[in-house]
């Protein structure tokens, strides 16, 4: 997946988020509002009941009592109504017991509700009718309730869900999409990967910013009396090689079943040209196996591993006697690297057995290189590839070092070659 891509996903679901937890507070917080409004409405309703009291004798009255029980149970929200004497106490009081009301606070004359504050509300006023001031009412309104709070957060769960949904099913047409491009693009195929989703972590075997020069290759500008090798470059077979990849033989050496060596530039030429036309990148594998050769048991193994996990024969071929290569198709360089690391374990554990000390680190390096949006040959990128091995070689802890190549300074180079 594209890096532009991904990085769309990434803020388009971060607001997807910011609104879901923005709906949340929205939806509370104006279920607050509405419950204190609705409160303040019902204690004025609650004021008018108590219009007619002027003592506290006449709170004994049976029909106002009756009043003041029915208006309590029309109202959900009222939790606790509380009528008082300044200097004597409590004189009434609906519920008679209250899980407000500590059963320490029940006992006193001016008893103290405990409720939580942001979902509830205590009004308190004097009785009107009162000439002497002294009675009071309280009353604890319920302003938010569990049923609106989990409605809010379960429909905050639901959009998003459908969001994350929505956002798989696109990202899996995206890379059927992607994969179905690639296959009609060559007769071969090429693996779907293309592209890192992101920078990558330091990696073990060289770290991923690392740039270095290769001193076989020398600057852009010492070469500048030397044209890059070519497919025409090559030097001719020889006709014992021809008769020997003739016959039963067909396109793949029978020693290991990857593509001959001879046939490498050309394959590599052509998937250059295909990436340059599709503006993908492509990146090459140089692989060193010291100490091996082609009758070797290692070597077969070697060979039979590179099938088995980069898929596609005829993107792999022979190199000399210890090594091989392997065309990286849709692959820049950072993908290129991690997918070599997964290999490097993968043959460490394959190869376990043909090492006289399985503890001794395994001889095989690595080196890589990409086209990195540059036109270039298969004899240029393959020089890199096979440059960054040596240097891998000559690291004592470093089995994997990928060659970074810098677009701008090699069109630099060019147009001063008048390229």
């Amino acid at each position: 997946m594209k890096r532009r891509t991904v990085a769309a996903f990434a803020a388009l679901s971060l607001i997807a988020a910011v609104l879901a937890a923005g709906s949340v507070a929205y939806r509370v917080l104006r279920a607050e509002e509405r419950g204190k409004r609705a409160a303040s409405t019902d204690f004025q309703l609650l004021l008018s009941e108590l219009s007619g009291v002027r003592s506290s004798a006449d709170l004994a009255e049976a029909p106002l009592r009756a009043r003041l029980a029915a208006h309590y149970r029309a109202c959900p929200s009222l939790l606790l109504v509380a009528i008082y004497e300044r200097g004597s106490g409590l004189r009434w009081r609906i519920p008679d017991r209250s899980d407000y009301l500590p059963a320490s606070e029940d006992r006193e004359a001016f008893p103290s509700p405990t409720y939580p504050e942001r979902s509830s509300l205590l009004i308190s006023a004097p009785l009107k009718g009162d000439p002497t001031g002294r009675l009071a009412v309280d009353a604890l309104y319920s302003t938010l309730d569990q049923s609106t709070v989990f409605a809010a957060f379960r429909d905050a769960l639901l959009a998003l869900a459908a969001y994350l949904a929505a956002a798989a099913a696109l990202l899996a047409a995206l890379a059927a999409a992607s994969r179905g491009r690639v296959d009609s693009s060559w007769s071969s195929g090429a693996p779907a990967q293309g592209g890192s989703g992101g920078e990558p972590g330091p990696s073990p075997y060289a770290p991923p910013e690392e740039d270095f020069s290769v001193p076989e290759m020398g600057s852009f500008e010492a070469e500048a009396n030397e044209a890059p090798a070519t497919v025409k470059d090559q030097p001719p077979l020889p006709e014992e090689g021809a008769r020997e990849r003739g016959g039963d033989a067909g396109l793949y050496s029978p020693a290991s079943g990857l593509g001959w060596e001879s046939y490498q530039a050309e394959r590599l030429d052509a998937e250059l040209a295909r990436s340059a036309s599709f503006e993908q990148d492509l990146s090459l594998l140089a692989l060193s196996y010291d100490g091996i050769d082609r009758g070797s048991p290692a070597y077969a193994a070697t060979a039979k591993a590179i099938v088995d996990f980069f898929t596609f024969r005829d993107l792999a071929f022979e190199r000399g006697e210890e090594g091989f290569t392997v065309i990286l198709s849709n692959l820049d360089i950072d993908a290129a690297l991690r997918m070599a690391e997964e290999f490097f374990k993968k043959l460490t554990f394959l190869l376990r057995d043909y090492r006289r000390d399985p503890l001794e680190a395994l001889p095989v390096f690595i080196g890589l290189s990409s086209r990195a949006g540059r036109l270039v040959d298969s004899g240029r990128i393959t020089q890199e590839a096979i440059a960054a091995l040596q240097k891998a070689r000559e690291d004592c802890d470093t089995h994997i070092i990928a060659f970074r190549p810098d677009a701008d300074k090699y069109r630099l180079y060019l147009s001063s070659k008048g390229c």
